[in-house]
């Protein structure tokens, strides 16, 4: 379970202090994929990376399992919009990277690779290199080491926005099948309406100018394909967007 009580993170601009984040109040329940959707500058991206523990000097409290959050000893997976990927390392090698750093290479850690490389569609591929994949090709890799990691919790800043449409639909659809086989407790920022509603069961809604929380959805439409073309997907998704235009946002 991921708890964010009244965080506000501020930066100093020269003499100008910026608030990138005011007063944020979160839970995301264990075994949930929480979707963080909102304005460009609305800290999206500074409200994952407390979570993550590379911001930490704020205001408030930011918890995993009741517990101050510390990368040191928890397994927190992140995934970068850029993937992540180490240009100098082969795909088998940055599959293992996570596990490497947390110390978790075991026996069985290159069968779960293979395994999870033959699901992913990537098996043949771990001798190449990041600059020898597709996009498509490097998101599964990044999913791959992801999951291989076995995380308390997972966190993903736009991962599909690099992707073309096609894709990343795919690839939503990828997420979706190793998240339904291992519950992880996931994040996931991204801009695009239906990506929210069709990955996130509960969808973070934020506003700008500070970054706050403007509201908190249960969404009973996500992890479904034949939903995602329901009536019901597009009158919410449409009820979304209008809210986002609100605020003077396209989305």
């Amino acid at each position: 379970m991921i708890e964010v009580e009244h965080l506000s993170v501020s930066y100093k601009a020269g003499r100008k202090t910026n608030i990138a984040l005011h007063d944020v109040s979160l839970t995301v329940p264990k075994g949930t994929v929480c979707a963080v959707i909102g304005p460009s500058g609305c800290g999206k991206s500074t409200l994952l990376k407390v979570v993550a523990g590379l911001i930490f000097q704020y205001e408030g409290r930011a918890q995993i399992d009741g517990e101050p959050i510390n990368p040191r000893t928890m397994k927190i997976g992140f995934m970068p919009q850029n993937y992540g990927l180490l240009p100098w390392k082969n795909v088998a090698d940055n599959i293992r990277l996570g596990c490497r750093i947390k110390h978790a290479l075991t026996a069985d850690t290159d069968r779960e690779m293979t395994a999870l490389c033959a699901r992913l569609g990537i098996q043949g591929l771990e001798h190449r290199y990041p600059q020898e994949l597709s996009g498509g090709q490097r998101q599964r890799v990044g999913l791959a080491r992801a999951f291989l990691l076995h995380p308390d919790i997972l966190l993903m800043d736009e991962p599909f926005s690099a992707l073309d449409a096609i894709t990343r639909e795919e690839m939503q659809a990828v997420f979706l099948d190793l998240w339904q086989a291992s519950g992880i407790t996931t994040m996931l920022v991204t801009h695009y309406v239906e990506e929210a509603l069709y990955l996130g069961q509960q969808i973070v809604r934020m506003s700008a100018q500070p970054g706050s929380v403007a509201e908190i959805l249960d969404n009973p439409l996500s992890g479904s394909s034949e939903k995602r073309s329901s009536p019901e997907f597009f009158a919410m998704g449409q009820q979304l967007r209008a809210k986002i235009k609100a605020m003077g946002v396209q989305a």
